[in-house]
C-alpha cells in the first residue's frame, strides 16, 4: 500500500489542478460578463439629463444584448430599453438599495427560470441605472471549457491508473522472480 501512496497523491495533485483551473476560468468569463454592463451604466450616468431613451424596448431574453433600466429616488423605472413580457421588469430592491448605499452593485438576476443575466446597478443624483445583459453566452463558454477540462482530468486519471497499474505488475514480476 505505502508503494502506492504516489498513485493517490499523484490523483489527487491532478484533481485540485483542474478543479482550480476551472474555478479560474470561470469566474474570469462571469466577471467578463459585467464589463459591457459597467460602461454602459457608466454612460447613461453621463447622461442623466435626458431621461428618455431612444429607440424600441427589446424583450428580454437570453439573446436581448445589453439594456439599461433607469430608477428614480422612489424606486420607481423611469426609463427602460427592455421590457419583460410587454412591461418593465423589477431588479430586486436590495440591489437598488445596495447600490445607493454604496453607489454600485454586481449581482446575478435570474427575473425567470432559464433566463439570467449579470446586472451592474449604479448610484448618480438619487438615482440608480441598471445595466445589464445575458449570461447565456457566458455560460456555453463556461460549459464548453468544462467539457474540456473533465477530459482533460479523465485523460490524466487514465494515465496515472496506466502508471499505478504497471508500477504494480512491475513489482509483483520481482516479487515472483
Amino acid at each position: 500500500m505505502r508503494r502506492n501512496i504516489w498513485c493517490l497523491t499523484a490523483a489527487i495533485v491532478t484533481t485540485l489542478i483542474f478543479g482550480s483551473v476551472y474555478v479560474a476560468f470561470q469566474q474570469i468569463g462571469r466577471h467578463t460578463a459585467n464589463m459591457a454592463p459597467a460602461a454602459a451604466a457608466a454612460a447613461q450616468l453621463q447622461h442623466m439629463g435626458s431621461d428618455v431613451m431612444a429607440g424600441p424596448r427589446l424583450e428580454l431574453t437570453p439573446d436581448s444584448g445589453i439594456f439599461l433600466i433607469v430608477y428614480d429616488a422612489g424606486d420607481v423605472p423611469i426609463s427602460t430599453t427592455v421590457t419583460l413580457h410587454g412591461t418593465v421588469p423589477s431588479v430586486p430592491d436590495g440591489v437598488l438599495q445596495t447600490a445607493r448605499s454604496l453607489g454600485t452593485d454586481t449581482v446575478t438576476w435570474q427575473p425567470e427560470p432559464n433566463l439570467r443575466m449579470a446586472i451592474v446597478a449604479k448610484e448618480a443624483a438619487g438615482k440608480v441605472v441598471v445595466a445589464g445583459q445575458s449570461l447565456a453566452p457566458f455560460e456555453a463558454t463556461d460549459r464548453m471549457t468544462m467539457s474540456f477540462l473533465a477530459l482533460g482530468w479523465l485523460g490524466s486519471l487514465l494515465v496515472i491508473t496506466g502508471a499505478c497499474a504497471a508500477r504494480t505488475l512491475n513489482i509483483q514480476g520481482h516479487l515472483r522472480a
